[in-house]
This record gives structure tokens, C-alpha cells and sequence, in this order.
């Protein structure tokens, strides 16, 4: 009887120990994968998060300097600002170094206000230009029997140039672009001066003709313009 007592709760005993305490065991690890697991999903959701915000994250304003090479004014230079990626504005000075067009020492310079907006919040534009530009012109003008003279032109026109294109800024702020319009001039002047014009003379010769030509060509008349490239940061 005493060995059957024995037995019994030798097996209750073994029934305690080796039933209830694996199962815990077991379910113990279980519970640890498991919230390690959520943890990292936690994580890696809260991560994904932060980076699609900084993604998102709007661009409100940038502004810098541009500078470029076109038509009719080879060289301008200015500065630009863009707004929320789909209005911009900007400034410039452009000009065409002193040099000899069609026979006239010329000199051609313009100031002008910018304003471009991107319908599609991306590289392409439509935009238009408001400016007023100068020429001056001189020239040598031979008339028989009385010599030769010296002749001096000016033509200056406002201007309006709607125009199509496309600037592309990197996130590193660099910017390059090109575009292509046309130039329609609004109440164009032109005058000339010299001694042979105060004589009447000058109208009659081929150095009138010669600057105004040069004057239609470079804008005083409906001109296309082109800017081969467009270079710049935009911070």
C-alpha cells in the first residue's frame, strides 16, 4: 500500500511538473517572437512614415541667380524666384556687346520682368516677358560732292515676349533650361542724328536703311526670340 501511495503521487508529481511546465515554456518564447514582432513592424511602420513625409514635404520657395545665351540679346543675366513649383518671377539685364552690324557700330541692351508658370508642377512653362530695350547705332555715311559723315541712330520699343520652354531645377538647386517665343514690340521709336540728317540728307543714303534694318532685326519689329540655355542655382 505504501509503495502504491508512493506511486501515485510520484506521478502527480512528475504530472505538475513535466505538463504544466513546458506548455509555459513554450508559450513564453511564443510571446517574446511575438511582440518583438509587432515591435518591428511598429518601427518599420514609423519609419516608412517619416520618409514619406520628408517626401511630401513641400517645396514653398526657392531663389537665385540666372544667367544665359540667346536671341536677339546674346548675353542676360538676372535672378529668379519660384513659388510652391508652379509660379515663378524674375528679373534681367541683357545686352549685346559693342560690335559692327551691317556696316553700324551698335550697342543693344534691354531690362525686362519675368513671369513663368508650370502647369504641371514640373520642368515645362509658358511664360511672358515685359521689358524695354535700346539700340544705338553709328555710322559712316558717304554723300557725293559734300564728303563723309558720321551718323547716329537710336531705336528703342517696349516689348512683351510670351513665350514656351522648359527649366529644370535638381534637388541640388541646379537649374538649366531653354525656351523659345516671340518678341512684339509696342510703340517702337527710331531717331537719327548728324549733320547729314539736319541737312535731309541721310534719308537718302544707304546708311538710313542699314540701322533700320538692324533696328527690325533686333526687336523693333515682331522678332523670335531664343534661349539656347538658361544656367543657374536656385536655393
Amino acid at each position: 500500500m505504501k509503495s502504491r501511495h508512493l506511486c501515485v503521487i510520484a506521478a502527480a508529481v512528475a504530472a505538475l511538473v513535466f505538463g504544466s511546465t513546458p506548455a509555459s515554456a513554450a508559450r513564453a518564447p511564443v510571446s517574446r517572437d511575438a511582440s518583438g514582432s509587432r515591435g518591428e513592424r511598429a518601427s518599420g511602420e514609423r519609419a516608412g512614415a517619416g520618409s514619406e513625409r520628408r517626401e511630401q514635404k513641400p517645396e514653398r520657395l526657392r531663389i537665385g541667380p540666372l544667367v544665359g545665351l540667346g536671341f536677339p540679346r546674346p548675353i542676360a543675366v538676372g535672378a529668379f524666384v519660384k513659388v510652391h513649383r508652379i509660379i515663378g518671377f524674375g528679373a534681367e539685364y541683357s545686352f549685346l556687346p559693342p560690335m559692327n552690324v551691317f556696316g553700324a557700330d551698335t550697342r543693344f541692351e534691354a531690362f525686362a520682368t519675368d513671369v513663368r508658370v508650370f502647369p504641371f508642377k514640373n520642368a515645362f512653362f509658358v511664360g511672358m516677358r515685359l521689358g524695354h530695350q535700346w539700340l544705338s547705332a553709328r555710322a559712316r555715311i558717304t554723300v557725293r560732292r559734300y564728303g563723309s559723315f558720321t551718323e547716329s541712330m537710336d531705336a528703342s520699343t517696349w516689348f512683351v515676349n510670351p513665350r514656351a520652354g522648359f527649366l529644370f531645377t535638381f534637388s541640388s538647386g541646379i537649374t538649366i533650361g531653354i525656351d523659345a517665343g516671340v518678341q512684339l514690340p509696342i510703340s517702337p521709336s527710331y531717331e537719327r542724328n548728324g549733320l547729314a540728317t539736319s541737312a535731309g540728307l541721310a534719308s537718302e543714303f544707304e546708311a538710313d536703311s542699314i540701322v533700320a534694318t538692324v533696328a527690325d532685326v533686333l526687336g523693333n519689329s515682331p522678332t523670335p526670340t531664343v534661349d539656347l540655355l538658361r544656367f543657374g542655382v536656385l536655393f
